[in-house]
């Protein structure tokens, strides 16, 4: 009799484990299921997040950053799946477009491919040069010009006109932006270098690493987070078609013609340089040297996303592009 009782028991102890082990296998076949409904362009979004963590981790270092992937260069085949992904808040959204601004921008310009571009998120990787490119933009009801497109696919972007009483800095802080100080102009949050660059240097790829390089002039890091900067040196001698110079104060109109800087007149750059200099544009249209002011005026240099909804326009003045 016990001994009935016994395999009685041993045949329910079977019972009750294949049952658990036949719910635990329903259980990972529902959560596979749930993974495998998800859109496949926000599944490849996340793998290439995961896969990229060096270049991902200096986008998202800071909070309230943004990071946008075109839906083409996730999925070759995506008829269906037109548009975008949105990184923020580690929250991945796909936004259906059938135009992207990104696409419209290149199709219509000569890009200048950036063959200093050390791969990082907001370095530029193409960029407008010479007198006239069909570069204007218009963003909040404002007209910019467009610099480049970043490695992040962002449009780096300049307004036409000056910004007056700007605050950049505090005494013997020239080249940091006072964040909380910073109005957002609702333009997006990037990367901005604001480096020390000695006066001497004329050789392109020194200068950008020296926009982005700590030294003893740098106060800080010149590797700023914000909503706004002003030029670079970097971005006035890229737009020119030809430029020579033997010293950055020898840069001018006459020896590097282009669109920039020609509507670069009594402007402040985010470059400084020895002697808590910094250097600007003047109204020759000529680098030079000067002390900063306690409220200046400058060009605002902002970001803005390149993969946004196209609306209209074809880069001239008259027809700008326009976006959402």
């Amino acid at each position: 009799m016990d001994n009935k009782k016994f395999i009685f028991l041993r045949y329910i102890v079977i019972i009750l484990t294949c049952i658990g082990l036949l719910s635990i296998e329903i259980y990972q076949r529902h959560n596979k299921i749930i993974v495998n409904d998800e859109n496949p362009a926000i599944t490849k979004a996340r793998e290439l997040v995961n896969n990229n963590g060096a270049y991902f981790n200096e986008v998202f270092k800071e909070k309230d950053m943004e990071y946008r992937l075109n839906t083409k260069e996730l999925i070759k085949k995506n008829n269906d799946l037109k548009g975008y992904i949105n990184i923020a808040d580690n929250e991945y959204t796909y936004v259906n477009t059938d135009e992207l601004l990104i696409d419209k921008i290149i199709d219509n310009n000569n890009l200048s491919k950036n063959e200093n571009n050390e791969n990082m998120p907001y370095d530029l990787n193409y960029y407008y040069k010479g007198n006239d490119p069909k570069n204007y933009i218009k963003y909040n009801d404002n007209l910019y010009r467009i610099i480049g497109i970043t490695n992040s696919n962002d449009l780096k972007i300049i307004s036409l006109d000056n910004y007056n009483n700007i605050t950049w800095g505090r005494s013997n802080n020239i080249n940091y932006f006072e964040g909380e100080e910073l109005e957002k102009d609702d333009s997006i949050k990037g990367i901005f270098y604001v480096g020390y660059i000695r006066s001497e240097t004329k050789e392109l790829d020194s200068i950008i690493k020296n926009e982005k390089r700590n030294n003893n002039y740098t106060i800080i890091s010149p590797k700023y987070y914000g909503y706004y900067s002003f030029i670079n040196i970097s971005d006035i001698i890229m737009a020119s078609e030809s430029c020579s110079f033997n010293n950055i104060l020898d840069i001018s109109k006459e020896t590097c013609d282009s669109y920039l800087i020609d509507m670069l007149d009594n402007t402040y750059t985010a470059n400084t340089l020895e002697d808590n200099k910094v250097y600007k544009i003047d109204e020759n249209k000529k680098i030079i040297s000067v002390s900063l002011e306690e409220n200046i005026q400058a060009k605002k240099v902002i970001y803005v996303h390149a993969i946004s909804k196209y609306i209209s326009g074809d880069g001239t003045k008259d027809n700008p592009y326009e976006f959402e």
